[in-house]
């Protein structure tokens, strides 16, 4: 087999000849303490590597194995302070080969009260512009007494079935259009809670906005434009232009 060099240079000297990767993230605009996936796109060492296995041996992402094939260098990173970073460029050199990522701007929020609440904010990033809902909505404990003296509960506590978590409608207005691109919900709790302490489920939506091509006004956002909204909430003025 051939030597592998494989060096990492983080630093962001412009070298001639330099393949261009890009930096991705998949959250526009995170939260202190939120886990934010970043990921660049390394589909050459796949390639690198299938030419040098033999011709009998299939080489697979072993993400396929649940359906889901990749080629990118994925990790989860946390940020610690509330401020704008600049991420990139890395400079690195593979079997040969010089790459460069491109850089990217990320601004990163305080962390939310621990409240019920709906927060709604507009985004632009990367050229792309968005809306991103989050919610919290305090839990219920479900702690009960079991057959053998002791206890079974859930730490943080559960939601009630009853409320539904706010969202947005896929059609704002003529013109605008939304696509819920990502959700997820999970149970926090304050850093100085107890075991039986209840906390509250979160829920994060991001919406990608897409315009017409003839759309060229401002649109105000209203309640209106929600399912399930909360009987105490505070949308803010929130208006959207291309």
């Amino acid at each position: 087999m051939k030597k592998i060099a494989l060096l990492f240079i983080l630093c962001s000297i412009h070298v001639i000849g330099q393949e261009k990767l890009k930096i991705e993230i998949d959250n526009p605009q995170p939260r202190v303490g939120q886990n934010v996936t970043f990921s660049i796109n390394v589909d050459f060492l796949t390639d690198y590597f299938q030419n040098e296995f033999d011709k009998d041996i299939d080489f697979t992402d072993i993400s396929s194995i649940f359906g889901i094939q990749s080629d990118k260098f994925e990790r989860v990173i946390v940020f610690k302070k509330a401020k704008a970073y600049k991420i990139g460029p890395f400079n690195f050199k593979f079997n040969g080969q010089k790459y460069t990522t491109d850089l990217i701007e990320v601004n990163v929020l305080p962390e939310l009260p621990m409240e019920n609440g709906l927060w709604l904010r507009y985004t632009e990033f990367e050229g792309q512009k968005y809306l991103i809902l989050e919610q919290l909505i305090q839990n219920q404990s479900d702690k009960k007494e079991i057959e053998d003296g002791g206890y079974s509960y859930t730490i943080g506590g559960v939601k009630s079935e009853e409320k539904e978590f706010a969202e947005l409608n896929e059609e704002l207005t003529a013109g605008i259009e939304l696509s819920n691109y990502s959700s997820s919900s999970n149970t926090l709790t304050k850093k100085d809670a107890s075991h039986f302490d209840v906390g509250f489920t979160y829920s994060i939506k991001k919406y990608k906005i897409k315009f017409d091509d003839n759309f060229n006004e401002t649109y105000l956002i209203t309640e209106k434009d929600f399912k399930y909204l909360p009987d105490v909430f505070d949308i803010g003025k929130i208006e959207i232009k291309k």
